[in-house]
C-alpha cells in the first residue's frame, strides 16, 4: 500500500533507525531523500563526531561553532557517499533487481522513481556543501585539516567507484575502520585542538571496531551474491566460517579496547558500555548459528540477517559509549 504524505513525520523518524520500504513516488521529498541517503547508517558518522567532540571537551579544546560545522560536514559527506556508491554499484551491475541492496530497501535507480538529473543535482549539492565546510575548516583550523578531508573524500567516494573500488578488493572493512575511527573521531578533535594525541586515536578504536562489524555482517549476508559478481569483500576472501569468527572477535574487541582505555586513561565512565553486553551475547549466538532459509515472521530487513544484529549492537554500544564519555567529562569537571 502506498505511503501518504500524512505519514511524513513518522517516516522521517523511522528513517533514522532503519531503511523503510516505501514507494519513492508516493512519499514527500524529505522522506525520499532521507531513505535514499540511508541516513540510518549516517548516524554512525554523527556518533563518531560526537565522540571526537566530547574528547575535545575533556581536554578543554572544545569550540562549538567548529564542532557544529565538522558534525554537519561529516554527515553530509557520508550521505553523499551513500548516493555516489549507489550510482557506481548500479552502473557496474552490482545493484541489479535481485541484489540484496535492492531487496532490503528502495534504490534510486532500480525503481526508476528518480530522474538522473534530480539525483545529480541533489547529490552534487550535498557534496558541494560538505566540500565548502571542509574548505572553511581548513582555513579556520589550518592545513592539517586538509589531510583528514582529502583522505576521507578519497575513501568515501572510491569505496565503490573508480578504477579500483576498495570493496571489490577486500579493503572496504579496513577503510571503514580507519574512517569511522581515527579519521572521523580524530579529525573532529583535530579541527578544534590543532593536534591529535595518541589517547584520542586509541579512544576512537572501540567504536571503529563496531562500525567494522556492521560492514562484515553486511558482506556476510551478500556472500553468495558477491561471489557471483566477483566482488571480493573481506568475508569472501576469508571464507564464511572465518569471517563469522573474525566478526565475533571484533565484537569482543570493542569491549576489550574499552577496558584498556579505562585502565590507561582512567575513564571509568566508559564502563557504561557494559549495558550493551546482552546484545553482544545475541551477536555471538547469531554468528554461531546457520542463517535461516526464510525470514522470521515480521522480520523487516530480509535478505539481510547478520548485519541487522551487528548494526543494532553497534548502535547500542555507541549510545552507551557516548553517554559514558559524557558522564566522565561531567564528573571530571565537578571534582
Amino acid at each position: 500500500m502506498a505511503v501518504t504524505r500524512v505519514a511524513a513525520p513518522r517516516l522521517w523518524m523511522q528513517a533514522l533507525y532503519t531503511i523503510p520500504r516505501v514507494d519513492l513516488g508516493q512519499v514527500d521529498p524529505v522522506t525520499r531523500w532521507l531513505v535514499l541517503g540511508r541516513v540510518s547508517v549516517v548516524v554512525m558518522s554523527a556518533t563518531s563526531a560526537v565522540i571526537g567532540g566530547l574528547l575535545a571537551v575533556r581536554d578543554d579544546a572544545f569550540d562549538a561553532p567548529l564542532f557544529v560545522l565538522t558534525f554537519l560536514g561529516l554527515v553530509l559527506a557520508h550521505t553523499g557517499s551513500n548516493l555516489v556508491n549507489d550510482f557506481w554499484d548500479f552502473h557496474r551491475g552490482a545493484d541489479s533487481p535481485d541484489s540484496p541492496r535492492v531487496l532490503y530497501g528502495p534504490h534510486p535507480f532500480t525503481e526508476k522513481a528518480i530522474q538522473l538529473r534530480s539525483f545529480a543535482l541533489i547529490t552534487g549539492a550535498i557534496l558541494a556543501a560538505a566540500t565548502a565546510i571542509g574548505v572553511y575548516l581548513t582555513v579556520a583550523s589550518g592545513p592539517g585539516v586538509l589531510v583528514f578531508a582529502l583522505t576521507g573524500a578519497f575513501v568515501l567516494l572510491l569505496y565503490s567507484g573508480g578504477p579500483l573500488p576498495l570493496k571489490y578488493f577486500g579493503l572496504g572493512e579496513i577503510a571503514v575502520f580507519i574512517i569511522w575511527g581515527p579519521l572521523m573521531v580524530g579529525g573532529t578533535y583535530y579541527v578544534m585542538a590543532g593536534e591529535l594525541p595518541a589517547p584520542v586515536v586509541v579512544a576512537s578504536l572501540p567504536y571503529a571496531l563496531g562500525v567494522t562489524t556492521v560492514l562484515m555482517g553486511k558482506h556476510l549476508d551478500k556472500l553468495d551474491f558477491d561471489r557471483q559478481r566477483q566482488i571480493r569483500t573481506m568475508p569472501l576472501l576469508l571464507g564464511e566460517h572465518a569471517a563469522r569468527r573474525v566478526t565475533q572477535l571484533l565484537s569482543l574487541a570493542m569491549y576489550g579496547s574499552v577496558i584498556g582505555l579505562v585502565a590507561w586513561q582512567r575513564m571509568p565512565g566508559l564502563l557504561l558500555v557494559a549495558a550493551a553486553l546482552p546484545l553482544l551475547r545475541l551477536v555471538l549466538r547469531v554468528y554461531n548459528a546457520p542463517k535461516p532459509s526464510a525470514p522470521p515472521e515480521r522480520y523487516p530487513g530480509w535478505p539481510l540477517w547478520f548485519v541487522g544484529v551487528a548494526f543494532i549492537h553497534n548502535r547500542r554500544f555507541g549510545t552507551y559509549f557516548v553517554a559514558g564519555l559524557a558522564l566522565q567529562v561531567i564528573v571530571e569537571a565537578l571534582i
